[in-house]
């Protein structure tokens, strides 16, 4: 009983150390971020007051996590030690090893006392005597030995009794009492602690009152201007006609008007922005079998042909006719820049296009036949997809041990992995990893949905939060290590941090996760171990996180339903609420076409399962008059899966970098006209946006247009939350249709808009709330590097970059009004201006010279390598067309090893750039421009290159 009870105890002692231990844990995480808020607070003038208070909290969160680690030290030392002690080692003797010695003494005594009393009467026997006792003293002697021995070892064990009894009884009690003093220690400790950072809190709140009044008074100047200036725009717009749209157009209320069809012949205005003229130009359009043909001017040359499943129409919001409208090819890398006749004219021409759009997508998707043109778009879009889910965060190294472009995909976690680790994945089982080829198989997009919204790094941050990456595999390890760390991070999820040790509190963060359609938190749910099919708590009818997230889903839950199909027991999908209905039967009775794609890709069989009520998915579906949901059950009944292998969404195709830094140039200019060079970004390993709808993101989006005296951008603050959150597909969901949706962030980049879903129904849903802010802790943004152009290769040798390898804008950064566009090279200015030589220019500000539109700059390269004296018989530029610039700022040179730390952990995108990591030192060699500098790490000169100014800060010697 002594033994049960003090076994017991020992495990509420361990389990009380282990809670401990993750709250300093999470106590130190916690003050690790402060200190990053801090320190990136500290770049900004204005927020040095910030700077201190994190600093602050930081520190005295760094104390109280001391303190409780001492209080764990001591509940070891004294408690859980002890006890375990003497539960293993003490009580597992007095089980019955620890008497054993006494026994075997006990019993050697008495069986030589018998053998000496039989031979005592035996002696008597053979004398004529007859003898019934025989006393002590007789055997006295003989029994000496056997006697002590036995004393000896009664005394063992009386002594190791009382050591017992003294251990659990006053030392266990002493041990107690120590550790509660330890604990009043504890609580006088921190109060001290508290007691001193009370003024100074106390301070901040009423700063922060000020503060908040200075952001409010700011804030009503702001809504004041933007009312002013709404209200000079009135003049600008033409009146609408009463059967035309609202002239405030909604990107999320793009509907095709039926009425309109899907084929169109006419003219459009195209807008020219070539080099040398910016026009809008007269070019004859056709819309037809899903693809617009745009003519050259010459109209006998071969139209440009556009495949409408990889187009997105996308309104001008800053247009005062209300007339223009874009076509964003993210297969032709181009934004086609279109203006109607008339609004009227416009609203056509987009109708159609979204008709068109939607017809050859249900087609594509629906057609059995082998039909070369429907196949070859399908091929396109996926081709689409796969080339942006390879220029997610993470994507380019694979997911377990950071080899170079991984080509295999595991599509119930949504990473990018290489061929050796897949083989690990493989051992796994399908229930945990399910593998596909992104070059050799011919994947359908239901399979490529989680790719497009997770990637590997927002997988890891979560997957692999507590992971010391030195423990990582590399691409040179062996299989084995391989093959530990892989079973540790999928099977175990030995590496995620542990939030909830109760599994109500986890039941409610799955819950909380699919009513905020935040897919990065129901990943940290299933990292921590919870079965995601268990019934949610407080649901009246008993639902599962499925039932709820297609009871809920308005065109944003898609890739949370894909994730709980996929991971979760595939015998638990036709789990059933209280009225009998499973999954399948709300998709069927809610008209939710989608996600019964995914159900039934993975489990057929649910169509054939009835309610309560006796009747199947085809019956709601049937009594609800959903048409395509009746279709697809019929599939299924009947064994056919081809209508399961698609989802019908707006899968964002088109990166920031295209829409917002294209060169849209003539189709007539555009002959062998060579692609231009990007500017430098920072590693897609680094970039983190916020959700475009976040306060976050505007504060980011406002410092790019109203940047600081200095010209420098400012890097974004991280967000506070420990689990980052991803946007879902913000366009509401259609019966059949297509959802638009918002680039992924947290290692997910955020698009600014987004394409307008069309379905079956022609009816729009109400706007979707845009899902919390919640990420990882973001890097600051990277400035552009103003690098000079390389002297034209010679043909056929060295390597070019070419458009399929990403560039800066995709991954998050957006230049500013005062920052140069990317420079062409020189032979691409030979080809516009031939014969001309050209003239040394630098960047000019927004009051200068304008290059590329409103805001843009013009900018040569000032190398020396490349400036020749011109000769007298070359003709000299006119200054209307070239004005000369002022000249361009020396580079500083730096006096004295000045020296700084590195804040992050940066790889170089370029040769000449530096790779370091974070806490490294660095030399400065040179202030090569103004957030680019360069540098050697110490100890180790062959360590040089460019560096960000952003991604260090200074030690002051």
């Amino acid at each position: 009983m002594d033994r049960s009870g003090l076994t017991k105890m020992k495990k509420s002692v361990k389990a009380l150390y282990n809670t401990g231990n993750m709250h300093v844990t999470n106590d130190d995480l916690l003050a690790e971020n402060l200190e990053r808020l801090g320190t990136l607070a500290k770049t900004r003038e204005q927020e040095m007051e910030l700077s201190q208070a994190f600093y602050k909290f930081s520190h005295v969160t760094k104390e109280l996590a001391s303190l409780m680690k001492h209080l764990m030290d001591g509940l070891n030392n004294r408690l859980l030690y002890p006890l375990d002690a003497l539960v293993k080692g003490d009580l597992k003797g007095a089980k019955g090893d620890l008497k054993k010695p006494f026994d075997k003494a006990w019993k050697d005594y008495e069986t030589k006392f018998s053998k000496i009393e039989k031979e005592k009467k035996q002696q008597a026997e053979k004398a004529g005597m007859v003898r019934t006792e025989i006393s002590g003293a007789e055997i006295a002697d003989e029994m000496e030995k056997e006697r002590k021995i036995f004393q000896l070892q009664m005394c063992e064990y009386l002594i190791k009794v009382n050591e017992i009894r003294t251990k659990k009884g006053s030392d266990l009690l002493n041990n107690l009492a120590e550790y509660y003093q330890a604990q009043a220690n504890f609580f006088q400790d921190g109060l001290k602690t508290l007691n001193h950072f009370q003024g100074f809190v106390e301070g901040l709140l009423s700063q922060l009152v000020k503060s908040k009044q200075r952001q409010e008074h700011e804030r009503k100047q702001l809504l004041e201007l933007r009312d002013a200036l709404k209200g000079s725009m009135t003049s600008y717009k033409e009146p609408t006609h009463s059967n035309s749209s609202p002239a405030g157009y909604s990107l999320h209320q793009l509907q095709g008007n039926k009425a309109h069809g899907n084929e169109k012949k006419g003219f459009l205005l195209k807008k020219s922005e070539s080099r040398m003229r910016r026009t809008w130009q007269r070019r004859k359009c056709i819309i037809k079998d899903g693809s617009m043909y745009i003519y050259h001017q010459d109209e006998s040359k071969d139209p440009v042909k556009l495949n409408l499943l990889t187009c997105q129409v996308k309104l001008v919001h800053d247009d005062p006719g209300k007339k223009c409208f874009d076509l964003v090819s993210s297969s032709n890398n181009r934004t086609y820049h279109f203006q109607g006749e008339d609004v009227r004219d416009m609203e056509e021409w987009i109708s159609v296009l979204n008709n068109a759009k939607e017809e050859i997508l249900l087609k594509a998707f629906h057609d059995t036949s082998d039909s070369h043109s429907l196949n070859q778009s399908v091929r396109e879009l996926t081709s689409s997809i796969v080339d942006r889910i390879r220029r997610l965060p993470g994507n380019k190294h694979c997911c377990d041990c950071g080899a170079p472009d991984p080509e295999w995909l595991s599509t119930n976690l949504g990473v990018m992995i290489c061929l050796e680790c897949c083989g690990i994945h493989r051992e796994l089982g399908v229930h945990i990893s399910r593998t596909q080829s992104v070059v050799i198989d011919a994947l359908g997009t239901s399979q490529l949905l989680l790719a497009r919204v997770v990637g590997n790094s927002a997988l890891n941050d979560v997957m692999e939060a507590t992971l010391d990456h030195k423990l990582k595999p590399m691409p040179t390890s062996p299989m084995e290590a391989r093959r530990d760390f892989i079973r540790a991070k999928y099977e175990q999820h030995k590496y995620a941090i542990i939030t909830c040790t109760d599994k109500e509190d986890l039941k409610q963060d799955l819950k909380q996760a699919v009513m905020a359609k935040d897919l990065l938190s129901l990943i940290q749910v299933y990292a921590e171990g919870l079965d995601l099919s268990t019934p949610l708590p407080d649901m009246e009818n008993g639902e599962t996180a499925l039932h709820l997230a297609i009871l809920e889903d308005d065109g944003t839950s898609l890739p949370l339903v894909d994730f709980l199909i996929q991971n979760s027991a595939i015998g638990s999908l036709d789990k059933k609420t209280v009225d009998g209905n499973t999954a399948l039967h709300m998709c069927a009775s809610l008209n939710k076409t989608e996600c019964m794609k995914l159900m039934l890709r993975t489990r057929p069989d649910l169509a054939n399962i009835e309610n309560k009520s006796g009747k199947t998915p085809l019956d709601m579906a049937r009594d609800a008059g959903n048409q395509l949901c009746m279709d697809l059950l019929k599939s299924a009944l009947s064994g056919k899966k081809d209508l399961f292998v698609h989802v019908n969404i707006d899968w964002d195709l088109v990166s920031e970098e295209r829409f917002y830094e294209c060169n849209d140039l003539s189709d007539d200019d555009l002959d062998g006209t060579p692609d231009k060079p990007r500017s430098r970004s920072r590693p897609s390993s680094l970039i983190v946006m916020p959700p475009t709808d976040s306060p976050a993101h505007a504060q980011i989006m406002g410092k790019d247009r109203l940047h600081d005296d200095n010209g420098r951008l400012p890097p974004p603050p991280p967000p506070l939350s420990n689990k980052p959150k991803i946007p879902g597909f913000n366009a509401p969901s259609q019966g059949g249709g297509l959802n638009g949706r918002n680039s992924p962030t947290s290692g997910l980049t955020a698009a600014h808009h987004n394409s307008q879903a069309f379905g079956a129904d022609s009816h729009p849903q109400p706007h979707p709330k845009p899902p919390a802010l919640g990420a990882k802790p973001a890097f600051p943004p990277l400035p552009p590097r103003c690098k000079k152009p390389p002297p034209p290769p010679p043909p056929n040798t060295g390597h070019t970059r070419n458009r399929s390898e990403p560039a800066a804008a995709h991954l998050g950064h957006k230049r500013t009004g005062s920052e140069p566009p990317p420079r062409p090279n020189l032979s691409e200015f030979r080809n516009t201006v031939s014969g001309m030589q050209p003239v040394p220019m630098v960047g000019l500000t927004g009051h200068g010279l304008s290059g590329n539109g409103p805001g843009r700059t013009f900018q040569r390269s000032t190398s020396t390598h490349e400036e020749r004296p011109r000769s007298d018989s070359q003709p000299e530029i006119s200054h209307s067309m070239f004005p000369v610039p002022p000249p361009r700022p020396k580079v500083k040179k730096v006096h004295g090893k000045r020296r700084c730390k590195a804040l992050y952990d940066c790889e170089a995108d370029n040769d000449d750039e530096l790779t370091f990591k974070e806490g490294e030192i660095i030399h400065i060699l040179e202030e090569v421009e103004e957030e680019w500098w360069e540098g050697e790490i110490e100890g180790n000169p062959k360590r040089r290159g460019l560096f960000p100014t952003s991604f260090v800060e200074m030690i002051n010697e």
